[in-house]
Order: structure tokens, then sequence, then C-alpha cells
């Protein structure tokens, strides 16, 4: 850029135009050096006239002129000492305009880049059909195990800014230990805060647990909060009417994470909460007669079962019959 519009849009005499053509060159390559250039020149010239256009001998002669000399070799000696002081003077403001103006600008810049980097903030979701397992290893080595017909999301600034996941369904986390940046699962109003550990989320239609399996989680809801050590289990309605309490007890760590291994452990589960589960698994929705006995516990387990194989296993030691119609079961008491 010429010597000339670097001055001119120093002294604030720049068009609109020149003032945006200016602060495009300073991003160019090379041009800083150039503008550094420009002002080492201008510092060292002996003639303050050239660097702005105000009349020093002006300013000089106005202040002698309330200045009473003694002598004519005195008087030489302050006119030569008070120019001297106005030329360095208009020098260091020039530097210090100019420092102004760079620090102004890049200042711009950076505002620039940083409106850039939030709109480049993406989000990732990843869902799981019904029987489907996900596996995930997140960039903090975090590995996440996303339960059948569930749902988690993050943003790119994952293991930059925070560690935050949103769950909707159920997922087992192994949580890579960070002082700096714990980590937080957010399924309905419920935050899951964690350092390094292991535990379970589990949050679907009225009914909210989390599972800690190794290390100390703390749940915090809409009005609670707690701190789990390992075997014991939060669990409570995020949806009831009226507001419930965290209820704390021990849990079998098999029975609640059996799924990442594709088996369905029962341990005295009531049939209604068993058909509950499978209705996620295998995206069916039952009916179910009034003559069958949906309280009834349950204890067995099931691996790799379809849904036909399953149902005729329970049905043999609950005493029902069913029978699937596409996406629809029907649950019948058996006829004697």
């Amino acid at each position: 850029m010429e010597e000339h519009k670097i001055i001119n849009y120093l002294k604030g005499k720049a068009s609109i135009q020149e003032e945006q053509e200016f602060r495009r060159w300073l991003e160019e390559p090379g041009s800083k050096r150039h503008f550094e250039e420009v002002l080492e020149k201008y510092w060292r010239l002996t003639s303050s006239s050239t660097i702005d256009d105000v009349n020093y001998y002006e300013i000089l002669n106005s202040i002698h002129n309330r200045i009473e000399m003694s002598t004519p070799q005195r008087k030489y000696e302050k006119k030569a000492l008070l120019f001297k002081s106005l030329r360095v003077a208009a020098s260091v403001l020039l530097i210090l305009f100019c420092s102004y103006v760079l620090i102004d600008s890049f200042k711009e810049k950076g505002s620039i880049k940083t409106d850039q980097l939030q709109l480049q903030v993406t989000s990732t979701t990843r869902t799981t059909g019904p029987g489907e397992k996900l596996t995930l290893i997140m960039s903090d080595k975090t590995k996440v195990v996303v339960n059948s017909d569930s749902e988690i999301s993050f943003t790119s600034e994952y293991g930059i800014k925070d560690r935050v996941i949103h769950l909707k369904g159920e997922a087992f986390f192994e949580v890579a230990s960070d002082p700096n940046k714990p980590f937080k699962v957010i399924s309905e109003e419920t935050t899951t805060k964690a350092l390094g550990t292991q535990f379970n989320v589990y949050s679907r239609d009225q009914s909210h647990r989390i599972a800690l399996v190794e290390g100390k989680v703390a749940v915090i809801n809409r009005s609670n909060q707690i701190e789990l050590t390992p075997g014991l289990m939060a669990s409570w309605n995020p949806k009831a009417k009226v507001e419930e309490g965290i209820s704390v007890h021990a849990f079998d760590i098999e029975n609640v994470t059996a799924w990442k291994e594709n088996k369905l452990v029962f341990d005295k589960k009531p049939f209604a909460d068993i058909l509950e589960d499978l209705s996620h698994w295998y995206s069916v929705d039952f009916e179910i007669d009034n003559g069958v006995d949906v309280n009834k516990k349950v204890i067995g387990s099931f691996q790799n079962k379809n849904l036909k194989d399953l149902l005729t296993g329970l049905g043999f030691s609950l005493n029902f019959d069913f029978a699937i119609d596409q996406n629809r079961v029907h649950i019948k008491k058996t006829i004697p």
C-alpha cells in the first residue's frame, strides 16, 4: 500500500472505502513489516512537518509571545529546546496513535476470528435403532456404549472447552480422568457429573436411574444433589406430578449392565417392566389381556435371543400365549 494512504489513515483523513482497504491490507502477508518500515522512516525524519500538518513554528511563536527573553542567545536556546521537545512529542504521539490503530485493528480481526470459530461449532448426534448397540471412543479416550433405541449428542468443543454429552435412553460410560474438565451427562433435567469413573444412565419415559460401578459421581436434578459411591443407584420419576426425592439403593452390576453384552438379566423384575424393556429392544408394541399377571416377578437371563424365542421361554413360566403381527405383539392368557 502507498505510504500516503497509510499516513492519511493514521491522521483520520481516509474515506470509508480507504479505511476498509487499509484494514484488509493489514491482514495480508508482509503488510505488518511494511507498516513498521513506514513508521521507522517517519520516526527518523528530522522535519516534523512531514509527519503532520501542524505548524510548530506558529505554536512556538504563540508560546514565546507570553515569555520574556533576557538575551537573544537565551531566546534561541529556549526556542531550539521547545522545538525539539515538540518534535519528539509529535513523534511519540504518532507512535502511540499507530500502536492504538494496530491494536484496534488486531482486536477487530481477533473478534472476527472468534465469531468465525463460534459459527464453526457443530453438533453430532448418534442414534441406535431397536436391538442395536453403539460403542464410541471419544477424543479424551472416554468410552461410551449406547443401548438400543437411544440417542446421544455432543458438540465439536467436546474435549476442548468441556466434556458434555446429552442422552436420551440408556448408555454406559467409562470416563477418562481429567480434573480440569469434569465429565457431564445431561438427561432430561438431570446432570451427572464425574471426573474418572464408570456408570450407567437410564432415562426413559417415567423412569430415571443412575448406577455407579466405579469412582464417584454427583447427581443433580431440579431440587436435589447427591453423591454416589460404587454399588449404589439413584432413581426417581422425573415426570411425576408431585416432586419426588431421589431414592438411593444398592444394585447388582450384572443385572444393570448386562445389556452391553447383549444379555437380558431379570432378578425378581416385574413382567410389566420386562415388556417395557422388550418394547425398546425390539421396537414393538404390546397388547396385554386382562387375565395376564403383569406384576409377577421374573428371575432368569437370556443371551442373544430373538423376540419369538424369548417370549416362548417367558410364556412357559408365566402361563401366557402370544401372537406377533409385524411390530405388534398380543399377550394373552393360556387357555387350559
